[in-house]
């Protein structure tokens, strides 16, 4: 096309020179000069036999991100503590309200088919206690322990992506939480009676990874969620001890769950202790030791924590004796 244009232009610039022949063959030699094309500009112009256009790399693909909310969350009693419908409906409407995508259930106790048909999840249950809810399906059963205190599963994010979600109950000792159960009490009895729920949550961590390690998901995200009966090692801190009349305990079972390489959601966004912000145990019974029992523990490469808390309110009394606690995650690649 320039080769052609350049021979337009000169034949034209010839015809209209109004000067002597001199005038004319300069004028010539100009056009020459100004029109005449480059060789490497007529190549990049030849148009390439179809199927021999030069392959161009594809760009690479975006890594796609995704947002969820995680919530633990005893039910006390299948919900049933205000009324079999009543306490049961006010439960649907707290987890609903939350926006959560999936809920690890302790105390599940024969309501947890009905709450998960009414917020349209799907539904993983493991013996009486403890049970799985979730938006997204549920790939594969991956529980582990015993039935009563663990169940597991893997399932499908909306970009595909797996993610191991565990619902957990832990077991105590005795009792010390209940007016005049703890106070002078010396920290041997109040780690004697967290100590089941250490030694219980030590197999229950060996067991998953032996168990993800036979299947295709042993590099997936995990989430561990429940109630775990004790407190943690990152609140009864130096700093805190007037919070927790003067208590300085170095909890065994938050240290088990940290050393397997998961890390405490709630925490991570909320890196100040404030003790009723906090405290899960219990928005029913205020007179009673006030703490935080309930956990969203998490580990997995690209995972992060945006935003977590503890949900007590419904606007006819909350329905359980043990707060809600959700923890909203950000998933890359």
């Amino acid at each position: 096309m320039r080769a052609l244009l350049g021979l337009t232009l000169l034949l034209l610039a010839s015809v209209s020179s109004c000067g002597n022949a001199e005038d004319a063959v300069e004028a010539d030699e100009r056009q020459r000069v100004e029109l005449t094309p480059d060789p490497d500009e007529l190549a990049s112009d030849e148009q390439v036999p179809d199927g021999e256009a030069q392959q161009e790399e594809a760009p690479p693909e975006e890594v796609e991100s995704i947002e969820f909310k995680a919530m633990a969350w005893n039910i006390w009693h299948g919900g049933r503590e205000d009324g079999d419908e009543a306490g049961v409906r006010k439960t649907i409407e707290v987890i609903r309200e939350s926006g959560a995508d999936f809920v690890a259930m302790q105390e599940t106790y024969g309501s947890g088919e009905i709450i998960s048909e009414a917020l349209g999840f799907h539904f993983l249950p493991r013996g009486t206690n403890v049970s799985i809810h979730s938006r997204y399906p549920v790939l594969e059963d991956v529980s582990v322990f015993e039935e009563f205190k663990c169940v597991g599963a893997v399932v499908e994010l909306p970009n595909g992506k797996p993610l191991v979600f565990y619902s957990i109950w832990l077991p105590y000792a005795y009792e010390i939480w209940e007016v005049g159960t703890r106070l002078g009490r010396p920290d041997e009895e109040l780690l004697a009676a967290c100590a089941p729920s250490a030694a219980d949550l030590a197999s229950i961590v060996k067991l998953i990874d032996e168990k993800l390690a036979t299947t295709k998901y042993a590099a997936a995200p995990r989430i561990i969620a429940g109630d775990f009966n004790s407190m943690s090692h990152l609140d009864y801190t130096e700093a805190t001890r007037a919070q927790f009349d003067n208590y300085l305990i170095d909890w065994p079972t938050s240290h088990v769950i940290n050393d397997a390489g998961y890390s405490d959601a709630y925490r991570m966004v909320n890196p100040t202790v404030d003790r009723m912000r906090d405290r899960t145990w219990t928005p029913r019974f205020p007179a009673q030791q006030q703490d935080r029992i309930d956990f969203v523990y998490f580990q997995g490469a690209g995972m992060t924590p945006l935003a977590s808390q503890v949900l007590e309110s419904h606007i006819e009394g909350f329905p359980s004796d043990h707060a809600a606690l959700t923890a909203r995650f950000r998933l890359d690649g």
